[in-house]
């Protein structure tokens, strides 16, 4: 009887605190920087998060150059962890465009905050990682 009494315990507070596991919302308007030497990025994203899904757009000012790309991005979030792609095409010098894609393996901190991992690729075959934090604006 002790056994049964603890087992629907269990189960009702399981039932209660589970729902709210999970249930911070990224959608809106996010922001990040990023250090490559001399060159600074500011990264703008504006996300929609449907269930487990997240898609949006960001923009990128890039300094010194005052140079702007952008593009889309589109992952998944489930129990706070977020990963996501973002994808860009950009013009370098009247060349022919560079194609971009990131990857970010990230945590929700707390509703404004995510920290995680980015890693970059593009078609020149240069590659960036390391540490990143975006904030809810």
């Amino acid at each position: 009887m002790r056994m049964v009494k603890w087992s629907v315990i269990i189960f009702a507070l399981a039932t209660l605190i589970y729902p709210c596991v999970g249930l911070s919302d990224v959608t809106g308007t996010w922001e990040s920087s990023y250090s490559f030497g001399p060159v600074e990025e500011l990264m703008t994203a504006n996300i929609q998060q449907v269930g487990n899904n997240i898609i949006g757009s960001f923009s990128v000012e890039v300094s010194p150059s005052g140079e702007e790309y952008g593009g889309i991005i589109f992952g998944t979030i489930e129990s706070g962890k977020i990963k996501a792609y973002y994808l860009a095409t950009r013009s370098v010098g009247g060349g022919d465009p560079l194609v971009t894609i990131s990857f970010t393996d990230g945590r929700l901190i707390d509703d404004d905050t995510i920290k995680g991992e980015f890693y970059y690729r593009d078609s020149d075959s240069m590659e960036l990682s390391g540490p990143y934090q975006a904030e809810r604006v």
